[in-house]
Parts: structure tokens; C-alpha cells; sequence
């Protein structure tokens, strides 16, 4: 059975024998007059729903690698296609998805001040054993959420004051969906709602009455 991806390093011979308004493709895709000197690869899919998701995993590559302010390696590469591309092609629809839900995520790591496990416990004071802990204990608790990245929880910082978690988080994430995973929250907490005036959640912890009934105007229509 025929691969349904080809990938082929093209070289500079390779390069030279392509036709000429083709290069001059390529090289204004780039800015440049002509093809400019790198390495080239060919890429092409015989399912139209997977060239098109490799085409958007390849349009994120570059701000990817300018938010990390490093270059990508191989395996950073292989590492986010295989979290875009999943183990099968996706629709174009279901792929832009992925792609938005990941930039959003990718903006909000940016944009967001975030506390390790580490970080809380030395704002906390305590001394627990557990260097997870207090952290992971108030997360248990209801009384403040964490979202995952790398597999480690981060969390964000509005939830807390004098190293403690602010009463009002516990009681909003308790109005909130049982279903709701860490980043939803988060992205709840951190979007204009209407029932706040179209304020963020997180903006208006001084008020507690109206953060928490707009969370259950959430559950509510979830019911509804």
C-alpha cells in the first residue's frame, strides 16, 4: 500500500533543474528573488484532509519556534506534528481546530503569570514534605485550578493572595460544570462575559456574588 505522505530532501542539483517559474515561486514565498540556500524538503500528501492539516502544522512552525526563542530540532518537530496530526488525518474543519485551540493555549501560557507547585509552596510559607504540596492539596480541595503543561501542573496567579487561594475561586469553581477540564476553566476565567458585562471572570474577582451566578448561568445552560 502506497505511503499516504512523502517527504524528500531535495538537493541543490535538485534545485537547479526545477523550473524556472517555480523557483521564482518559491523564492518570492520567501522574499527573495530566487530560491534561497537551505535545506529543501518536498512534501505531499495523497489525502487531501492530511496535506491540509500539514499544511497548517507547518504555517505554526515559525511563530512556535519565535515564542520558544530557540530553534526547533527534529524531535521538537516530530513532537508538534504529532500533537497536530494525532495518529490519523483529520477533516480541514476538525484540523483548524486543533490549530486555534493550541494557539489559544500557546497565548495564554504567553500572556498569563503562572505558578508552579514549587512557586506556591514558597509563597505559601508552609513547609509540607510533599513539595507538591500545599499546591496539589488545594487543587484536591476545589479551591483553586491548575492547567497541564508537559505534564506539570501550572497555576494561575489570580487565584491567590498573601500565598493563599482566594475564598472566591473555591465557590466559583464549585458553580462551575463538573465536566469543565483545567484549560476550559481557564479560558472561561480569562473571556469577556456577558453576564459581567462582558468583563473577565478573573477581573472581577472583587465582586464574588456576580463571578459565582455567572458560573452557574454557565451550568444552567448546559442543563438547559
Amino acid at each position: 500500500m502506497p505511503a499516504t505522505l512523502s517527504c524528500i530532501e531535495l538537493a541543490p542539483d535538485d534545485l537547479a533543474e526545477l523550473p524556472a517559474r517555480l523557483r521564482k515561486r518559491i523564492g518570492a514565498a520567501t522574499g527573495s528573488v530566487d530560491i534561497p540556500s537551505g535545506d529543501w524538503l518536498l512534501v505531499g500528501a495523497a489525502d487531501a484532509a492530511l496535506a491540509h492539516a500539514i499544511e497548517r502544522a507547518l504555517e505554526a512552525l515559525p511563530s512556535t519556534a519565535a515564542r520558544r526563542n530557540t530553534r526547533l530540532t527534529e524531535a521538537d518537530i516530530e513532537k508538534l506534528l504529532d500533537v497536530m496530526l494525532a495518529d490519523s488525518p483529520r477533516a480541514p474543519v476538525e484540523a483548524q481546530l486543533e490549530l486555534d485551540n493550541a494557539a489559544l493555549r500557546a497565548e495564554y501560557l504567553k500572556e498569563t503569570p503562572l505558578f508552579t507547585a514549587a512557586e506556591v509552596r514558597a509563597a505559601s510559607g508552609l513547609k509540607p514534605r510533599n513539595r507538591s504540596e500545599p499546591a496539589s492539596r488545594w487543587k484536591r480541595e476545589g479551591k483553586l485550578f491548575a492547567v497541564r503543561r508537559a505534564g506539570v501542573d501550572l497555576f494561575p496567579s489570580f487565584q491567590f493572595v498573601d500565598g493563599a487561594p482566594l475564598l472566591v475561586v473555591k465557590d466559583v469553581l464549585a458553580a462551575l460544570p463538573r465536566h469543565m477540564t483545567g484549560w476550559q476553566i481557564a479560558m472561561w476565567f480569562a473571556s469577556g462575559n456577558g453576564w459581567l458585562d462582558g468583563a473577565e471572570p478573573q477581573e472581577r474577582l472583587s465582586d464574588p456574588d456576580a463571578v459565582v451566578d455567572a458560573a452557574r448561568k454557565l451550568t444552567d445552560a448546559a442543563v438547559g
